[in-house]
């Protein structure tokens, strides 16, 4: 009932709490990929997702002790709320001067981490000219590791062309994801990519103009319980500046 009430939780975006013991045999009949430690590493076997041999190999050097623990990380409602709801504020964190820069948290001692990943192609110095003339691509990431296994990732990218002062065209956008939760199932929608505007008018100074680059896409998701699905589909978005920063982002309900 607890883990029932969790799932809902999540759907209905309020916070939720659970605990991490593992799934209950009721579960592992239902034929959850994840009831157990056993059935976990076979699902690992099995799948074709990319990094699912080398997760596999990750979650057998685990003790015995953190491997049931692992699997009832997978079915606490509460981390999955926390992972799916990343949102502007949460990524706050993420360096406004640095093209290239990561943020991370740490929950339950510090068995689980959620993250994010922001990185433009090509440069590595601090974000203090605009991009210089030519083609450039700007992504995010954020990702979930139980045990420092990476388990979720959802990744959205655009390229987009500089004449070294503005954003003038975005070229495409495109989304990449790695899921070994075995819980939950994420299908990619089409990525959408365009222009935005911006503008700042400062008194006694004239106004200044330009364009940021937009990308966005649908995820479907899902998740099962005890023969029932439900529906947790996301929007990613983020908006990329002149500078290669990210002047906005977002993991939200559709």
């Amino acid at each position: 009932m607890a883990a029932a009430l969790g799932t809902l939780a999540i759907l209905a975006g309020t916070a939720a709490q659970a605990s991490a013991s593992g799934p209950s045999q009721t579960e592992a009949r239902q034929g959850d990929p994840a009831a157990s430690p056993a059935a976990y590493a076979n699902y690992l076997r099995q799948s074709h997702e990319e990094g699912a041999t080398d997760t596999l190999t990750a979650f057998q050097h685990l003790t015995r002790s953190e491997q049931n623990k692992f699997v009832g990380y997978l079915h606490d409602p509460a981390l999955l709320k926390t992972f799916l709801d990343r949102t502007t504020d949460q990524g706050s964190g993420i360096s406004a001067y640095s093209r290239n820069s990561s943020d991370s948290t740490s929950l339950h001692n510090g068995d689980v981490t959620i993250g994010q990943q922001r990185s433009i192609s090509g440069l590595s110095t601090t974000a203090s000219r605009p991009l210089p003339r030519g083609n450039h691509t700007v992504s995010y990431t954020t990702y979930m590791k139980i045990h420092g296994v990476k388990i979720i990732k959802l990744k959205l990218w655009v390229n987009f062309h500089s004449n070294g002062r503005d954003i003038t065209k975005a070229n495409y956008a495109d989304a990449g994801k790695k899921n070994l939760s075995g819980v939950i199932s994420i299908s990619k929608g089409t990525p959408k990519k365009g222009l935005g505007q911006w503008g700042f008018c400062r008194r006694g100074h004239a106004c200044t103009h330009g364009h940021n680059a937009v990308a966005s896409v649908v995820w479907e998701g899902s998740v099962g319980y005890r023969g029932s699905v439900w529906q947790i589909d996301k929007k990613q978005s983020m908006t990329a500046n002149i500078y290669g920063r990210l002047a906005d982002y977002s993991l939200k309900n559709v």
